[in-house]
């Protein structure tokens, strides 16, 4: 009887080498490595750019700066006021001097030394010398019912009210 094929010596295993790898492979995904890189980075300075455009669409304008600065010294006087740091009078004094520096900012026009009717007269500075004509009763005079407040909120109002 003749032996089954099974049965029979199977020949000796056979070993195979690993199939190499392509260099190809390696040179994909270095590109890879490198588009993602760039996708990174192109939408990091995308979206930064994005971000300072509306930043600066936001930003204040000249004179609303000019304004935003001014009221902060205004608020400076009636703060050092209600610390106790300057008196009335003085705080008067110093409102004068700021108010007269914001018109000359925003104007362009030298009125440190114009009086109170010059300052009337011109349209540009009509407030301001409503204003200033305010200013002078309680920064001369030696008792004065008109407190730094109203001063104060008065100087607020003109300042945001300036065209």
């Amino acid at each position: 009887m003749p032996v089954p094929d099974l049965l029979r010596a199977a020949p000796a295993p056979e070993i195979i080498d690993p199939p190499q790898y392509s260099v190809a492979w390696l040179i994909l995904a270095a590109l890879c490595l490198i588009v993602m890189a760039a996708l990174i980075v192109g939408t990091l300075r995308l979206s930064r750019a994005v971000v300072s455009r509306a930043a600066y669409r936001r930003r204040p304008t000249e004179p609303e700066g000019l304004k935003a600065e001014f009221l902060r010294a205004v608020n400076d006087i009636a703060a050092r006021h209600d610390a106790g740091q300057i008196d009335a009078r003085t705080g008067h004094h110093e409102l004068t001097a700021v108010m007269r520096r914001f018109a000359q900012r925003t104007s362009g026009r030298d009125i440190t030394s114009r009086d109170v009717g010059a300052l009337l007269a011109d349209p540009a500075t009509h407030d301001i010398g409503v204003l200033i004509g305010r200013l002078y009763e309680p920064g001369f005079a030696l008792h004065s019912d008109r407190e730094l407040a109203a001063s104060v909120h008065e100087a607020r109002g003109v300042i945001r009210r300036w065209a």
